[in-house]
């Protein structure tokens, strides 16, 4: 199936954040992070909140799949920023009774993993924590792909790799990389896009319960050298 990919609108807002729960309001981490049903609602607010910052933000691609009128899956796209600029996102406001300790350990783990990844990048900096996400960026030379999501009845029909390629095709044009962690289930697709998983981020959650997420590079100058060496790319 072919989507339309468009970018969002302020007034989709709240159809991203409904779809952002039921795409992973049975992921275990968020169940911890934001441990009861009441907490989880407010988060729904929040999400819609911030969605609704990031489309008026310039250096952030919001982008929607529909289904008819339906919005079906969505991506947020982090930009490159490019000198002279000093780039700070819009911070996150977390709903009462978030557990702090736990966004702040993952928080901490996801930064190490993204600076061992993308190396010492020109004049990139990220000041974190994610429970007050300010990311100041200088020459950014990266793209990032911050959340993507597809509403649970609409996976695996091409809703999801629609939205990427979207970032994908401008990493391409451009030869810049594309950053992003993602959970375990989903790398088959980010490695058939052309993702290489780099390295793997884990947390111990209550009961002994082990969530991993993996941290995935797509470069394309080394996509391109690889299907220039290749002996069918000569056919």
């Amino acid at each position: 199936m072919t989507w339309a990919v468009t970018v969002a609108a302020e007034t989709d807002a709240i159809p991203i954040a409904d779809v952002h729960m039921a795409a992973f309001g049975s992921n275990p981490l968020l169940l911890a992070q934001f441990p009861t049903p009441d907490v989880r609602t407010q988060l729904r607010h929040c999400i819609a909140k911030k969605v609704a910052t990031d489309v008026r933000d310039p250096n952030i691609a919001v982008l929607v799949a529909r289904d008819q009128e339906k919005i079906v899956s969505f991506a947020k796209w982090s930009l490159p920023v490019t000198a002279p600029e000093t780039y700070v996102e819009e911070p996150w406001v977390w709903p009462d009774g978030t557990n702090f300790s736990i966004l702040r350990e993952w928080t901490e783990k996801i930064e190490e993993a993204q600076e061992r990844v993308l190396g010492e990048l020109p004049s990139y900096q990220t000041l974190f924590l994610r429970m007050n996400i300010v990311k100041l960026r200088t020459h950014r030379f990266d793209t990032g792909l911050t959340f993507i999501g597809t509403d649970p009845p609409y996976e695996r029909r091409g809703a999801a790799t629609s939205l990427m390629q979207w970032g994908l095709d401008r990493c391409r044009k451009s030869n810049l990389p594309a950053y992003l962690e993602g959970t375990l289930n989903a790398v088959t697709l980010y490695e058939r896009l052309g993702f290489k998983t780099m390295c793997k981020v884990s947390i111990v959650l209550e009961g002994s319960v082990t969530y991993e997420e993996a941290c995935c590079l797509f470069e394309p100058c080394i996509e391109i050298s690889a299907i220039e060496e290749s002996p069918e790319a000569n056919i």
